[in-house]
């Protein structure tokens, strides 16, 4: 079912992206200097290896819940993280040269406001198609409550429609999101929901909550938010 649908989209997917040699990056714990970090970055993404890597952890979520639907599971749904899931940072971060910055952080900030984020497309087909077998997603954020209405905007300017809930930072975490998704985890646990895919990009996502199984996302750029 979910595994065959998205065995169709990643050979389209392949045929248009370019082969490559590309390196991945890894934590080698040797020192890169920063022009040497930016050029990986462009080149594992640009190579279109990013998004082949997308797509395998795309399939990974889709054969979880194909296991857990035909399996009988009784109110199966999955937990998203928001950015570099749902929509990408990419670009707006490239333009920055990937700096990390104060700067850096409120450009980003201003292209959530603006709700300008482009969609993840492999994302999108595979939220499209959790819908259509009725299992519901729940979006986290790790943006303020007063980006909400951006974040809707944006969302529903990409594609997406449909979510069962989208959670952003009460102000008691907004110095300190760790806990977040595992507190929004625990309180749909406790209403019965059984949640298969708990995914995001960095291990600050998915972490603490004992529920289902965490995905992360190909990480191209950074360690911590």
């Amino acid at each position: 079912m979910f595994a065959r649908i998205f065995i169709i989209l990643l050979i389209l997917n392949v045929a248009g992206c370019v082969s490559t040699t590309a390196k991945r990056l890894k934590d080698t714990g040797q020192m890169v200097s920063i022009p040497d970090a930016r050029t990986r970055v462009l080149e594992y993404h640009e190579s279109g290896q990013y998004l082949l890597d997308v797509q395998a952890s795309v399939k990974e979520i889709a054969d979880a819940v194909e296991k857990a639907v035909v399996g009988g599971m009784k109110y199966p749904a999955v937990v998203m993280s928001v950015e570099d899931v749902l929509v990408s940072t990419y670009k707006i971060r490239k333009k920055q040269g990937f700096s990390d910055n104060v700067s850096g952080r409120k450009e980003v900030d201003s292209n959530v406001i603006l709700g300008i984020l482009p969609v993840l497309r492999p994302t999108l087909e595979l939220y499209d198609s959790l819908l259509m077998h009725n299992v519901p997603v729940f979006l986290i954020s790790h943006r303020p409550e007063n980006m909400r209405v951006s974040i809707l905007e944006n969302l529903a300017g990409v594609g997406y429609s449909g979510w069962s809930g989208l959670y952003l930072l009460p102000p008691k975490y907004e110095k300190d999101s760790s806990g977040f998704y595992e507190e929004v985890c625990r309180g749909l646990s406790g209403t019965g929901i059984n949640i298969v895919a708990r995914v995001g990009v960095i291990q600050s996502d998915t972490a603490g909550a004992k529920v289902g199984t965490a995905f992360l996302y190909p990480n191209y750029i950074y360690s911590s938010r």
